[in-house]
């Protein structure tokens, strides 16, 4: 029963990566913190489902030609460097007892921060690139961070990715989102090895959520044609909103208000995309 369980929220949140390009862990490390699992074996085992949605939702976007390759090689390398920063440093964390807070604290700053850039009213240009960095250069300071994150928050870091690609590199959503999760897979890789030698982790529990999401994401990546780019932004932006208030119930130990909050967004975002698939499929076979 558990194990089925578990497929049905890879699925869920298969669909979210493939839509987003985020990799799941953001969803599912607040959500097992808020179950009460340990913080090493929380993020061991959320980089283990990170790996799963990454390459599954990336083979989905090579398919929609949507992976630009030239930034993909660089963050790689880059990323796995900071992944190699960052897991010493949450082992003493976790040692010391600071270590879910540090993840709390981290997730909200760094939500609170990426929120606010996709719902804030964008113009109708891109940001121009400094001349003072080259796009390369860009790319690889990105990777750097997103391991980081990687690594200490138990995610792919594609949500760290996603918007600083379309910020800095002018990058379109669809192709960021692509070039997002086609990055993350070796910073996944390094990081889920590092946290499989040094913790005991749940693997019956992360093989069957990879088995969910390999159903979910391709999902995911297809509905991304039935929203417009600005919608898409909105959605991303309260999907950050939703896990900022649910890492906050959890401090406060109120952690049903947490679940409440994660499972209404989900509702909600599953029926906005039925409802406009049902809109378009009158459409297409008109077209037909």
């Amino acid at each position: 029963m558990e194990i089925f369980i578990y497929i049905i929220l890879g699925a869920i949140i298969g669909v979210f990566s493939g839509f987003f390009g985020i990799g799941g862990g953001i969803i599912l490390t607040p959500l097992l913190l808020l179950l009460g699992f340990s913080p090493t074996l929380v993020i061991g085992t959320s980089l283990m489902l990170s790996l799963g949605t990454s390459i599954s939702g990336a083979i989905a976007h090579f398919r929609l030609k949507n992976i630009q390759w030239r930034y993909v090689a660089v963050i790689n390398i880059a990323g796995i460097i900071g992944t190699q920063i960052a897991h010493p440093i949450m082992l003493n964390l976790d040692t010391l007892g600071h270590a879910e807070a540090f993840i709390s604290i981290s997730y909200i700053a760094l939500l609170t921060f990426f929120s606010f850039t996709l719902l804030k009213k964008q113009r109708t240009h891109r940001l121009k690139r400094s001349p003072l960095l080259s796009p390369m250069l860009i790319a690889g300071l990105i990777g750097l961070g997103a391991g980081f994150i990687s690594a200490a928050l138990g995610v792919s870091g594609g949500f760290f990715i996603v918007p600083l690609l379309i910020a800095l590199l002018g990058l379109k959503v669809p192709h960021a989102v692509g070039t997002s999760l086609a990055s993350v897979v070796f910073i996944v890789s390094a990081g889920f090895l590092s946290y499989s030698m040094s913790s005991s982790l749940n693997y019956l529990m992360g093989i069957s959520l990879i088995i969910g999401t390999f159903i979910g994401a391709p999902l995911g990546a297809k509905a991304t044609s039935l929203v417009e780019e600005k919608s898409l932004r909105r959605f991303l932006g309260i999907l950050y909103i939703c896990m900022i208030a649910s890492v906050l119930s959890n401090i406060f130990s109120l952690s049903s208000i947490g679940l409440f909050i994660i499972c209404t967004f989900t509702i909600i975002f599953f029926f906005i995309l039925t409802h406009k698939y049902l809109q378009q499929s009158p459409k297409r076979k008109i077209t037909q």
